[in-house]
């Protein structure tokens, strides 16, 4: 794999600069697919040949292969971990791949990619090996209607399987109130499919800081925390008849985090900047 990784290295090289790229494209980067063989997964840019040109992102090396939602312009640049971006501003593209365990033996692969400058809008994809080939197993894009935020991840389904599941997390910002979901998948070998999993799901912790009968209350009280610092960003207005752990009838203002910890340094945080501004944390 070393080799590879320098090989790939030189490529992305070429590809940012003025050498055109191979009839076959340029390979960024190959990710386990099993265990048990020596399947992999194959991350081409093909169709470009200049600056100007839009690349197609393709998974490839079997009988079969898919090709990524979004393009990318001509000169991708590596950027951390398993990520790649190409383009300015409205054009700017950023694509990242996660690898999940779904099997103890088979890998999937989690891949978003986002685009856009004022207003940025994912796109989520899973990719899984199937008769020797790369398929499409599930996609959880944003609805593009507005200010959204979503990210998905795998996680751990029991202590110590080394299967993983993955969750798609993902909020609404409105007025009327805001949304917050958080949806758990897990692998059905069986079936060969991706299915909802309703019982090992991934922790989150609400930082709570009030708890209003109606959303304006509650709208009003996340202002007035505010002050001229935004002590509250990045705090919701939800309702919380969604959620069984929580009152129903009411609106609440709150961050959620995956960890206990990181919701209680959020209550910290805004209480120091607003002194007047308390809270609490619940498990949701």
């Amino acid at each position: 794999m070393g080799q590879r990784a320098a090989a790939g290295a030189a490529l992305l090289v070429l590809l940012g600069g003025a050498a055109p790229p191979a009839q076959d494209g340029i390979e960024l980067k190959r990710f386990k697919a099993s265990e048990k063989s020596d399947a992999m997964y194959v991350l081409r840019a093909t169709g470009c040949r200049k600056a100007g040109d839009t690349c197609q992102l393709e998974l490839g090396d079997g009988k079969r292969k898919v090709t990524l939602p979004d393009g990318m312009a001509y000169g991708i640049e590596p950027g951390a971990l398993d990520s790649w971006t190409s383009g300015e501003e409205e054009r700017n593209v950023t694509t990242t791949v996660q690898p999940v365990r779904l099997e103890a033996d088979a890998w999937g692969l989690l891949v978003t990619q986002e685009g856009g400058f004022e207003h940025v809008h994912r796109r989520h994809r899973l990719y899984v090996m199937k008769d020797g080939g790369v398929t499409e197993a599930w996609n959880g894009d944003e609805n593009f209607a507005g200010p959204e935020q979503s990210h998905v991840g795998p996680y751990p389904l029991t202590p110590g399987s080394p299967a993983e599941g993955f969750y798609r997390e993902y909020s609404f910002l409105s007025a009327e109130p805001d949304a917050w979901k958080l949806d758990a998948y897990r692998w059905d070998a069986a079936g060969r499919k991706v299915v909802k999993e309703l019982r090992q799901r991934p922790a989150r912790y609400a930082a709570i800081i009030g708890s209003f009968k109606t959303v304006q209350e509650a709208i009003a009280y996340r202002e007035g925390a505010q002050q001229e610092q935004v002590c509250a960003a990045g705090f919701l207005v939800l309702a919380s008849t969604p959620h069984k752990r929580l009152t129903p009838g009411l609106f609440i203002v709150t961050s959620i985090h995956p960890e206990k910890k990181s919701a209680e340094a959020a209550l910290k945080k805004v209480s120091a900047c607003n002194p007047k501004v308390s809270g609490y944390i619940k498990a949701l």
